[in-house]
């Protein structure tokens, strides 16, 4: 079989004819299903909006209602925290101010304290030098005055003279 170019010819373009009658075919149906598709995403679409919509309407109406109220929370906060502040700075100079007071009358009663024991402390070493000698003496007069009643009260023992032995002398006597 021996064509000839002629004949060639027309079978290639009868071949590529058809080939590009198939990609219109093709193309025409890929077409229709986008289409078909873009419809079906619009629709979706149109819906989401649907429901969207008054979502969004809604959180805006919300914000612009709550928005003010959120600035004046805001606000109120910061007074509030300024006034915290100046409470607290306040009350810490307060703080100080008593220690430091209390610190002051500690130290005063601790002098009263002190000055008052030893005031106390002379005062009793004062009365035992006062009320002791003097009780010592009197102690030591007593104690001589009952020491020559009981030599005066009792009676006296026959004393019997001893012979003097001189050989001694005052040998025996040493201190």
């Amino acid at each position: 079989m021996h064509f000839d170019p002629q004949t060639l010819q027309i079978f290639v373009a009868a071949v590529v004819g058809g080939t590009l009658l198939l990609q219109v075919i093709l193309l025409v149906v890929i077409l229709f299903f986008v289409r078909k598709a873009a419809i079906a995403v619009r629709e979706d679409i149109n819906e989401i909006r649907d429901s969207i919509t008054p979502l969004v309407s809604d959180t805006r109406e919300l914000l612009a209602s709550v928005g003010p109220k959120i600035e004046s929370t805001a606000s109120d906060m910061a007074v509030i925290t300024q006034a915290l502040r100046e409470q607290t700075t306040s009350v810490q100079s307060t703080v100080l101010e008593i220690s430091d007071r209390a610190r002051h009358q500690a130290g005063r009663v601790d002098f009263m304290v002190t000055t008052v024991l030893d005031k106390a402390d002379r005062a009793g070493a004062m009365v035992n030098d006062t009320v002791a000698k003097p009780l010592r003496q009197l102690t030591g007069i007593l104690a001589g005055v009952k020491a020559v009643v009981e030599t005066l009260r009792e009676p006296q023992p026959p004393q019997a003279k001893r012979p003097v032995d001189r050989t001694h002398g005052d040998s025996g006597m040493f201190v």
